[in-house]
């Protein structure tokens, strides 16, 4: 009776146990709430980044609502000139290859830290150097860490985040944009960081003390955010607390005055 008994428990335990190893593994490709990417660098044109590599982890996509980060199927050449403070550039909308700002400058010029390895339109600097001017007399620290990106920079860049990737497009379209589609290629943008994060580029800069006088204050200078927060599903592109537009004071006010983000109020300009 005990051989019985023994017998009968180990067919139980031989029966119970699964069929393939394979199902005790954890699938690292669809589970990767945890997965950390890096946020973008880059070497236009030669030009040094010095900037670090900050680390964040990336949103888990939501597939069962609109897929925010994708590309329309039909693709249109912006209907502003790359020059015009309000052309519309987004995942519709695109630059010419040929397009590159005629009047770049050194950011240096606007006394912005950093600046002498990144350039910007010269129509940036003077209020740009009120900017850094008045934020330096409040105690408040900002450096420049991105700036103008040529149409062969943007495309070393997004192919790099693949790369880092695996190749997952849904992930890498909710943070870097394919070339053409970048407004860093305006002249008119810059990533803003501060010494308070070591002059890092990535989300702990929304807690910062430079990011909050941003956001209170840079529309005074003609500077708006251009990916706010809560606005993914318009704007095609995760919150980016650091990634300003220069569309020129007038316009900035203007903006806050309508109410708009900024992708809704150029589209009343463009469409």
């Amino acid at each position: 009776m005990k051989k019985v008994l023994i017998c009968l428990i180990f067919l139980i335990l031989i029966l119970s146990m699964p069929k393939k190893t394979a199902e005790l593994t954890i699938n690292w490709d669809t589970d990767n709430k945890d997965k950390k990417i890096y946020q973008w660098v880059e070497n236009p044109n030669n030009i040094i980044d010095t900037s670090t590599i900050a680390l964040v982890k990336a949103q888990k996509q939501d597939t069962t609502t609109n897929k925010w980060w994708e590309y329309p199927d039909v693709i249109y050449t912006t209907k502003r000139s790359g020059d015009d403070l309000l052309v519309l550039v987004n995942k519709q909308y695109k630059l010419p290859s040929s397009y590159a700002p005629r009047d770049l400058v050194k950011a240096s010029k606007s006394g912005i830290r950093k600046g002498e390895n990144y350039y910007l339109r010269s129509i940036v600097i003077p209020d740009l150097t009120k900017m850094v001017t008045d934020a330096k007399s409040e105690g408040v620290d900002l450096c420049i860490v991105s700036g103008y990106r040529s149409y062969q920079t943007q495309i070393d860049t997004y192919n790099y985040w693949l790369k880092m990737n695996n190749g997952n497009t849904s992930l890498v379209d909710t943070f870097s944009a394919r070339a053409g589609h970048s407004q860093h290629q305006l002249g008119t943008v810059i990533d803003f960081s501060t010494n308070e994060i070591n002059e890092k580029l990535g989300d702990e800069f929304s807690n910062t003390k430079a990011s909050k006088w941003l956001s209170q204050n840079a529309f005074k200078y003609g500077f708006v955010i251009s990916y706010p927060k809560g606005h993914e599903n318009i704007t095609g592109y995760k919150h980016e607390s650091w990634h300003y537009r220069y569309i020129g004071v007038e316009n900035a006010k203007s903006m806050i005055n309508s109410g708009k983000i900024l992708e809704l109020y150029l589209r009343s300009y463009n469409l």
